[in-house]
């Protein structure tokens, strides 16, 4: 009903534009708010508590859902073909940001696309928040939380949580789209950057050219907080600003990587020659802000960069944000935890009688824990070696098929221009751009929830047969 209601906002636009697609807004609206209410109808006696099984089914069901929604109006208004709409719905809903929108495109689609990017960035907050523990357990998120706090299965503490957390989300994208209003933006374009950067989407790049350093500033600190942990953002609403707080200390970890990579970044672009030294910086610590949270940026500024500063971008989608974030990547505070307990292993080889205790963000981490993450680190990257090696039978160059699956995976589309042709994406075939809307829906599944929910559907219907 949500994305229903979504749907008649590019209605003002598209019949200011005179575009002649308003009936394709107003349609789509109709049909899923139907569907929502029935939905809604069905449900009413339901318990209130959400099982393995049932968490499993939603969180699939709502992907499918909420991207063939978003490519509904691509679809009817006849701009893009089945699968190419399809495949614009799926960037969109996953904060990819790879698109095959036309530079020209009518501004209604425009609008539709960061609000799909914006309502994605919202759907996987609220289920890593709420769904995604009940079915494939933390993966760390239990780390974030404040001490003696858990995940509930309950429906009513679901949505107490979900209220806070949307409201720090909708309050950020009205306070980014006012300031980049103040900093001379047009009103368009202010919105549809403040959405698709809270949303870490990254494919909309302003008609209006601002070069100002004040204004990439106030970009960087968008982007920036869009990877933090909004759960923190919601507690810190509730009862102020805790230092020690588990999350206050992963922004913190999350700011250093982002200083540390900065530099490097910059000081390379100066000694290479490539800019001057204030010039360096902004662009070398915009960009490490930009790729860490998985916004990306307009591949156009990447041109001519040296290979040295696009191997630490890459590097940076891989990490990611915080873990409660709408980035992508592995996350900081996962790989914080198994650096952790490779030193821990390597003590141990030393001391064979020594304990092995791993700690993060000043809190032990469960045994089962590192077993859980060690397995997810080993999915994740088998499943990116794997699916650069499928994306190479399609005649896509070696180093172009490895950007292509990491911006997939990691949901930032720009890093598929990093290391190949910045026309790999559009140029592919139909059917190997439906490969890599498997690989987005399969980063944005977190691989291990995705192979969980497999095994649990599996499961059921080999007990029925």
């Amino acid at each position: 009903m949500a994305a229903g209601v979504s749907l008649l906002l590019p209605v003002p636009v598209s019949v200011s534009e005179g575009d002649g697609f308003c009936w394709a807004f107003v349609l789509s609206a109709a049909v899923l708010m139907l569907l929502g209410g029935w939905a809604a109808w069905a449900g009413r006696e339901h318990p209130e508590r959400l099982l393995v099984r049932e968490g499993a089914c939603f969180l699939v069901g709502t992907w499918i859902l909420l991207t063939v929604t978003a490519s509904l109006p691509y679809l009817l208004t006849g701009t893009l073909s089945l699968a190419d709409a399809w495949a614009e719905g799926v960037s969109g809903v996953t904060t990819t940001g790879l698109t095959l929108l036309a530079s020209d495109a009518p501004r209604s689609l425009v609008l539709w696309r960061s609000l799909t990017q914006w309502l994605g960035g919202a759907c996987i907050i609220l289920l890593l928040l709420t769904v995604v523990p009940q079915v494939s357990e933390w993966f760390g998120m239990s780390l974030v939380m404040p001490r003696g706090q858990r995940a509930s299965q309950l429906l009513s503490s679901m949505r107490r949580t979900s209220r806070r957390v949307m409201g720090v989300y909708a309050g950020a994208t009205a306070v980014a789209a006012a300031v980049f209003l103040t900093l001379g933006l047009p009103a368009f374009d202010a919105m549809n950057l403040a959405m698709v950067t809270l949303a870490t989407g990254g494919c909309y790049v302003p008609e209006t050219n601002v070069g100002s350093p004040l204004f990439f500033l106030a970009l960087m600190a968008v982007m920036l907080f869009s990877a933090g942990n909004f759960f923190f953002y919601a507690e810190v609403t509730r009862r102020g600003l805790v230092a020690e707080d588990a999350g206050a200390k992963e922004m913190k970890a999350m700011l250093r990587l982002v200083a540390v990579a900065g530099f490097l970044v910059s000081l390379h672009l100066w000694v290479s020659g490539a800019y001057g030294v204030s010039e360096s910086l902004r662009k070398g610590f915009f960009a490490a802000a930009a790729f860490l949270s998985t916004t990306g940026m307009d591949p156009v500024l990447l041109a001519g960069w040296p290979d040295f500063d696009r191997f630490v971008l890459i590097l940076l989608i891989f990490i990611g944000g915080c873990i409660a974030s709408s980035a992508g990547g592995l996350k900081i505070l996962r790989l914080s935890v198994l650096v952790n307990a490779s030193i821990e292993e390597l003590r141990r080889t030393l001391h064979s009688r020594m304990v092995l205790r791993v700690s993060a963000l000043g809190r032990v981490v469960p045994l089962s824990m590192v077993g859980q993450l060690l397995s997810f680190f080993a999915l994740y990257t088998a499943v990116f070696f794997a699916s650069a090696m499928a994306l190479s039978l399609g005649g896509i160059a070696p180093l172009s098929a490895m950007g292509l699956s990491a911006a997939c995976l990691t949901s930032a589309g720009p890093a598929a221009l990093l290391a190949g042709d910045v026309s790999v994406y559009a140029a592919m075939g139909e059917g190997w751009r439906l490969f890599c809307c498997a690989l987005m829906l399969l980063g944005r599944l977190e691989v291990f929830s995705f192979l969980f929910v497999i095994q649990t559907l599996a499961s059921r219907w080999e007990g029925r047969w």
